[in-house]
């Protein structure tokens, strides 16, 4: 089963196999540079809301609301290589385009809307339970740039709101019914149907080498992000990718806390933070555990180096570490329980549009439901010479926190189609041998996958 996936990958992905082994003959590791400040904010994920001006600028210029001006594509991407010129959700999509501008312009909002549909089927289940699954995102965010102190840095808000819906037969889980109880196959799927996600203000200070900021966050959003697989609406869906498996509870929840993020040289970072883990599960999702006396505080440090011929292919490596008081038997006895998780990443472009990454997580087992993950793969944009497509291949190996389950092993590659300007599929296939729970049959389990984005 392994050794077909990979000749299927191998089928489609020719020119990926090609451009990675000519970077990799053709970079120097030996020719290699700190990351400047720029790239250090950038990799070291320190939100800017780039391409905005701020709100409180004496030199805003000013922008006409035109909402029957053609916009082929979201603002802000750049090119893209449509396989079909014309586009059904153009006169929905580029009036909203053309408010997004005059928002951006004049008030200082950046703007992602999308909505994404996600289809799966499972070649078994246990038990003879519903194989396949439906499940639908849509997602509205905003930042808005207040200010920009010359030598101070910026100040901004964001506030992200998502609908959620399983159009499953039975509201299935498919993770649970094919025996994946520890790697959900699924990571754009949500249980709660109507919520915020992040709602947080940030202030930066010393040009922006340090960027504190509270409110509703994701852990994974300033801490051991692998950026080569964040976006489970257009990368990896299995969550041993998007994320990762083997960390503290909450640690992929939004949940009500704060960051720190430093800079104190050029090419180093340091990032903190310090959330309520119960905040999703207790709450509504709202802010109601603070102060509940439960805890999740973490810090990262990493170096962003840069090598090749132009010193130009950046790449990210780090280390997190943290320790929480709520394990996996908190939330059903509210006791207590500590613990310790850390993860090592390296993440590397080893050409422009083609990065690499591997990483390790390990965490005491009564506070995660994995005690150790290893992944590692690549993902190469602009695939085939099409702007917009992407193409990416992964393999993870999971150990259970719980005793007599099976170390799983899954693999997941994805083929990303730019269809329309506003419209991308994504064709996915994960195959998950020897699923973690033992009532599932062993070996192989195919799950394959068809995601719609509409980009607004």
């Amino acid at each position: 089963m392994l050794a077909a996936l990979f000749c299927v990958s191998a089928a489609v992905g020719d020119d990926a196999t090609n451009r990675f082994l000519k970077a990799l003959s053709t970079a120097s590791v030996g020719e290699t540079r700190l990351g400047t400040l720029r790239e250090t904010q950038d990799f070291g994920t320190f939100w800017l809301v780039p391409n905005v001006e701020p709100f409180f600028d004496a030199q805003k210029s000013f922008i006409h609301l035109a909402m029957d001006a053609p916009q082929a594509v979201p603002i802000n991407e750049g090119r893209i290589d449509p396989l079909i010129s014309f586009d059904p959700f153009s006169p929905i999509a580029s009036p909203l385009r053309n408010l997004k501008l005059w928002m951006r312009e004049r008030l200082s909002v950046k703007t992602d809307l999308y909505n994404c549909t996600v289809a799966q089927q499972a070649s078994s289940s246990i038990a003879g339970q519903v194989r396949g699954a439906v499940s639908n995102r849509f997602s509205y965010r905003i930042d808005w740039k207040a200010w920009e102190i010359a030598g101070v840095g910026l100040g901004s808000i964001t506030a992200q709101f998502r609908a959620n819906n399983n159009w499953s037969a039975q509201n299935v889980d498919l993770s649970a019914a094919v025996g994946s109880n520890i790697v959900f196959v699924d990571s754009a799927e949500n249980s709660s149907d109507v919520f915020l996600t992040r709602l947080f203000a940030q202030q930066g200070f010393c040009d922006d080498r340090i960027l504190i900021g509270a409110g509703k966050i994701l852990p994974n959003d300033t801490t051991a992000v692998n950026f080569f697989a964040d976006d489970e609406t257009s990368q990896f869906l299995a969550s041993c990718f998007d994320g990762g498996d083997a960390m503290p509870i909450g640690w992929n929840s939004y949940l009500p806390g704060a960051f720190a993020q430093f800079i104190p040289v050029d090419g180093v970072y340091v990032n903190t933070l310090l959330t309520s883990p119960l905040g999703e599960l207790n709450s509504g999702g709202g802010f109601g555990t603070v102060g509940d006396g439960f805890y999740l505080v973490g810090a990262e440090a990493g170096v962003v180096a840069a090598l090749g011929a132009d010193t130009d292919l950046i790449g990210r490596y780090s280390i997190f570490v943290c320790n929480t008081n709520a394990g996996t038997d908190t939330v059903s006895t509210n006791n207590k329980q500590y613990g310790n998780a850390m993860a090592l990443i390296a993440q590397q472009f080893i050409d422009r549009d083609l990065g690499v990454w591997i990483s390790y997580q390990l965490s005491d087992a009564n506070i995660s439901p994995a005690t150790q993950e290893t992944t590692f793969g690549g993902s190469l944009e602009n695939a085939f010479g099409r702007h917009g497509d992407g193409v990416g291949l992964g393999l993870s190996w999971t150990d259970s926190s719980t005793t007599g389950d099976r170390q799983q092993k899954t693999i997941e590659t994805y083929y990303r189609l730019r269809l329309t300007g506003s419209l991308e599929l994504t064709a996915d296939l994960q195959l998950i041998d020897d699923p973690s729970n033992p009532q599932a049959k062993g070996g192989a389990t195919w799950v394959f996958g068809l995601r719609s984005k509409i980009k607004f």
